[in-house]
């Protein structure tokens, strides 16, 4: 009888012992997962509230400048810091351009905000970009811009 109650006790505390490791090794993984599943919703949420449209753009065939008026329509607001982290891009039937943020070579962009003031692009606000190419040859482009979470709008002119 003794025999079976210590062996009964040996079996119970190996159970725990292996419960108890066996929640240690899933617990950080689980927490883990929600934090990833966490911090997807949070982008998710930013891409959702942020939204841009083009409202004009003027090639200024003279000077090879080409002004892109863009407007912030999201309900959310746009640190104007994280404006170096957005790309546009200039397409056309023979030429590709990448402009660098405030390169000191061409191709290049840069923006100033026109009708707000402060350190975020809020909403209703206009970015006026300039953008400095060697060349503006006559032909139509396609600019498209993006964000920095993703966001884009596309529109076409002609020159």
């Amino acid at each position: 009888m003794a025999k079976e109650v210590i062996t009964s006790a040996i079996l119970v505390i190996v159970s725990v012992i292996a419960a108890v490791t066996f929640v240690n090794a899933i617990l950080p993984s689980v927490y883990g997962l929600s934090e990833s599943y966490s911090s997807v919703a949070r982008n998710m949420e930013d891409q959702f509230k942020t939204d841009i449209d083009i409202i004009f753009i003027y090639p200024d065939g003279n000077t090879s400048t080409v002004y892109v008026w863009i407007k912030n329509v999201g309900s959310s607001n746009v640190p104007l810091s994280q404006l170096q982290y957005c790309d546009i891009f200039i397409l056309s039937s023979s030429n590709y351009w990448n402009p660098g943020f405030e390169s000191a070579s061409n191709p290049s962009w840069e923006y100033t905000l026109e009708n707000g003031d402060g350190d975020t692009w809020n909403r209703g606000e206009t970015i006026k970009a300039a953008i400095e190419l060697d060349a503006l040859p006559s032909d139509i482009y396609k600019i498209t811009f993006f964000l920095y979470n993703g966001v884009s709008t596309s529109d076409t002119f002609s020159v």
